[in-house]
């Protein structure tokens, strides 16, 4: 996967600072082994529609899992059944101090464009709540988007978009967006033909979807 960035208040220059540097590279890397996940005909009806987001959720999910992100941090300090929750957070620490040297804060997003506005939200609400520094919104590129299906949030527009905001989103964040350079195609019907397996949509078939997932994962060791 070809990764581009967009920074926000600076955020990429934070990250590619000495100090901080192995962040930076740790987001690049999960997001350049990133697959693209491919079934054609996925949708009868819209052949266009090829690409298994499902999978690269829970790409996401099980590689910055296993590299020490926390899943579904609350995104406020309110920790009630319907508090707001972020997809991924991490705090990073001096190994001499113990110091707590910089807090991420991710968004992974292949929904509705309108999630998008939802994560500047919870973002927003994180930093003002001193729970992160720096947020990551990880998007698709616009032509992939459409792959995956319609109206789907995309880098090119988010891009466009946060700088209007700036007297509303004050929290430094790093925008990277996935485009497609055939580099990590998938070609996931070679392992299954059922896409209720692949789409992992119930408590039957998610155990082998994540396992799916995970061998893809451990094929990049």
């Amino acid at each position: 996967m070809e990764v581009k960035t967009f920074s926000y208040r600076f955020a990429e220059e934070i990250l590619q600072h000495p100090k901080f540097i192995m962040i930076y590279e740790e987001l690049i890397e999960v997001c350049k082994d990133c697959p693209v996940p491919l079934y054609v005909g996925k949708s009868k009806k819209q052949k266009q529609l090829e690409v298994i987001q499902q999978l690269m959720n829970t790409y996401f999910l099980l590689r910055f899992k296993s590299l020490g992100w926390e899943s579904e941090p609350f995104a406020t300090p309110d920790t009630s059944e319907d508090a707001l929750r972020s997809d991924f957070r991490k705090s990073f620490v001096d190994p001499q101090t113990g110091e707590v040297l910089l807090t991420i804060q991710i968004e992974v997003e292949f929904g509705n464009v309108a999630s998008s506005y939802r994560n500047y939200f919870k973002f927003q609400l994180s930093f003002a709540n001193a729970l992160t520094d720096i947020c990551v919104l990880i998007l698709p590129s616009s032509s992939l988007s459409k792959r995956i299906d319609s109206g789907v949030s995309n880098f090119e527009k988010t891009k466009r978009e946060i700088p209007s905001a700036k007297l509303s989103i004050t929290v430094p964040t790093l925008v990277l967006g996935l485009f497609d350079d055939c580099s990590t195609i998938w070609n996931v019907k070679n392992i299954t033909e059922d896409l209720k397996v692949l789409k992992g949509d119930s408590r039957a078939t998610y155990f082998r979807h994540c396992e799916i997932v995970r061998e893809y994962i451990d094929s990049l060791e």
